[in-house]
């Protein structure tokens, strides 16, 4: 009935006897648990054995305490340790040393074990590790913290890297784009202050002075803000998407350009008390104790100006810049006049009154060029006007004409050019800017519950370049589709993560496809069902004003392209499919869809489809989406709010 092992096994030289130093080593990866590095050779019983070498050896000990035998099995191993510490809790304190890191025996693990395909690894990672023994005592402030936060802020992966010594698996990125996300918000409120909340226009009325010199009842109209946050113009000068601060625009060329006919027809309107003068338009100045002074073909002026005249300003007046052969000042268009820096005095004739013709340059200004609203609006005005509406006024200049108000309307950095808006930057520094608190929670929960993981399984390297090039594309999508919306956020950038979750999944399922696995398959598909919930609640919240579904859109698959080509777990080697090949194709999709969203934007802009908008906002009475409008239609301003 014995058996004998091959001939082989009886080789010596080819089996050699283990060394001791394997017999100990192989001893310390079976029962790490309980080993003590501190171990001193008078604890290892006087004769240099350690707790393991007495187990090993001796099958029965007494109990301490007067207790019976214990077994083998009993005799210092983990499970009767709990045991034992469980019965005597309040009396005995037990000290099990310190664990030894897991990377000393992950090497030894089969890789069928320790693998965890798709994103069934993220769920499994939340998961608590086993520990041999509860601590009464935290050895560090790190583990303070993950227990006192329940796992939120540092999860249990964090903790887990840190006993390994892995501290690279922490999702620093998704941190660090919250902070400045969160401390850009704080900023933005602190300085600009809260719109009223308000999912459409909300009307305020004061008692202002008039250019007039009379106290009028003045109203004004802006969009509320439903998210908790800045007004839609602080928005803008913050930073928002907005298209007519990136490029020159069709539609804001033509009212501009209005505004630009209506002013050649205006005129010094001068009162004949004394009072003061004001540029403005022949209908608005009072012929009963006014006098409107205007230059033309018929009637010009001393030196040949068949346009103006101007409050204050005079070529004949005017030192610097002087208006001089070959530097003349256009005799035709006071437009183009540049602002005058120095202006001498006008002269008196020999009964020290002025001459009738002179009196635009010696009156009181009575009104300056005010910049208000989004698209460039200009008006001569009162300081007290101006104010109420929110403009900036400006009272070193005459004209509007020699204002740029869109560049104030857009803020940030100045334009390279003053009538070529150029801010590109909007595509990146948008993702960096919320509508307001409640807008700031949903990415905050976002980042820091999935994205956070996503960015532990994938690494923030890849995850940054994900987040980066998805919200880009969707940003700069949401301008080529809808450019006159005011819209802020990392909405691309946060598809673009759920489309890298779902390309792991999609690629799990696949894979395991034929496999009987049904515990797998049902966490995967769990999974899948999760992150298909929040897909929707992101989608519907994007039909609400200033969040965008066509950046989500756009996000979504260059998220699913970029994951293609950065995520190194799916390899796909059927039917003529190769990791390279993928990489190609995908790499190729994406620049060609940057390539065609830009070619939209530059070269063949979109300034009418208001069916655009049906699928970014649901019109759900008839001033809900007046704030998503995707035409401008406005004529000239000029004398509209006078």
């Amino acid at each position: 009935m014995r058996s004998f092992a091959p001939a082989d096994l009886n080789n010596k030289e080819k089996y050699p006897e283990p060394s001791p130093a394997d017999v100990t080593k192989l001893k310390e990866d079976l029962f790490y648990d309980e080993i003590r590095k501190d171990e001193t050779p008078e604890e290892r019983n006087g004769k240099g054995e350690s707790h393991m070498d007495m187990a090993m050896e001796r099958p029965r000990e007494v109990g301490e305490k007067g207790r019976g035998e214990k077994n083998f099995d009993e005799v210092d191993m983990p499970m009767s340790r709990h045991r034992e510490e469980e019965e005597e809790e309040e009396h005995d304190e037990v000290d099990v040393g310190p664990d030894i890191p897991l990377h000393v025996i992950r090497p030894r693990i089969p890789e069928r074990i320790s693998g965890r395909p798709g994103m069934n690894r993220i769920s499994m990672s939340m998961t608590p590790a086993l520990s041999p023994l509860r601590k009464k005592k935290r050895e560090a402030v790190f583990d303070q913290l993950c227990d006192s936060a329940k796992d939120f802020f540092c999860c249990k992966i964090c903790k887990q890297n840190k006993k390994e010594g892995s501290l690279d698996k922490r999702p620093y990125f998704s941190y660090f784009i919250t902070f400045v996300q969160v401390v850009i918000m704080i900023a933005a409120v602190a300085v600009y202050g809260f719109a009223r909340p308000h999912y459409s226009k909300v009307e305020d009325e004061q008692l202002v002075l008039k250019p007039s010199l009379s106290i009028e009842l003045v109203r004004k109209s802006e969009f509320g803000n439903i998210w908790l946050g800045p007004r839609q113009d602080d928005l803008i000068h913050l930073g928002a998407k907005y298209s007519p601060c990136m490029r020159k625009d069709p539609n804001l060329v033509k009212v501009l350009k209005a505004d630009r006919e209506e002013e050649r027809t205006s005129g010094c309107c001068v009162r004949d008390d004394g009072a003061g003068c004001v540029q403005t338009v022949e209908s608005q100045c009072s012929n009963l104790i006014s006098t409107f002074v205007k230059w033309n073909k018929t009637k010009p002026s001393s030196l040949g100006f068949t346009s103006g005249a101007v409050c204050g300003q005079d070529p004949k007046y005017c030192k610097k810049p002087s208006s001089i052969p070959p530097f003349e000042w256009n005799k035709n268009d006071m437009t183009e006049w540049p602002l005058c820096l120095d202006t001498r005095i006008p002269g008196y004739n020999r009964s020290g009154i002025i001459n009738q013709t002179d009196r635009h340059m010696t009156c009181d200004m009575l009104g300056r060029p005010c910049c208000h609203g989004i698209q460039g609006e200009c008006m001569i005005t009162t300081r007290e006007h101006c104010d109420f509406l929110r403009g900036y006024y400006h009272d070193e200049a005459f004209l509007c004409s020699q204002v740029n108000c869109f560049e104030e309307v857009c803020g940030m950095i100045p334009f390279v050019y003053a009538d070529r808006p150029d801010q590109f930057s909007r595509v990146w520094a948008s993702n960096l800017l919320h509508a307001g608190f409640l807008h700031m929670l949903i990415s905050f929960f976002f980042q820091m519950i999935v994205m956070a993981r996503v960015e532990q399984l994938y690494g923030s390297l890849r995850i940054m370049f994900i987040y980066v090039g998805s919200g880009t594309i969707g940003t700069l999508a949401s301008c080529t589709l809808l450019p006159y919306h005011v819209e802020t956020g990392p909405a691309g950038a946060h598809f673009g993560i759920l489309a890298c979750v779902y390309v792991d999944i999609i690629y799990n399922i696949l894979n395991n496809w034929q496999n009987n696995n049904s515990y797998l398959n049902a966490g995967l598909k769990s999974n899948l069902a999760i992150y298909s919930l929040v897909l929707l609640v992101l989608f519907v919240l994007g039909l609400l004003p200033w969040l965008d579904n066509w950046a989500h859109l756009f996000g979504f698959v260059s998220g699913a392209l970029l994951s293609l080509v950065l995520i190194k777990d799916i390899q796909i080697e059927e039917k003529g499919l190769t990791k390279l090949r993928i990489i190609v194709v995908s790499l190729a999709l994406f620049v060609l869809m940057f390539v065609l969203l830009m070619i939209g934007f530059y070269v063949v802009p979109i300034t009418e489809g208001s069916w655009i908008q049906y699928f970014n906002c649901i019109p759900f009475d008839d001033t809900f989406c007046h704030n998503m409008d995707v035409s401008i239609t406005r004529g000239a301003s000029y004398t509209k709010y006078l």
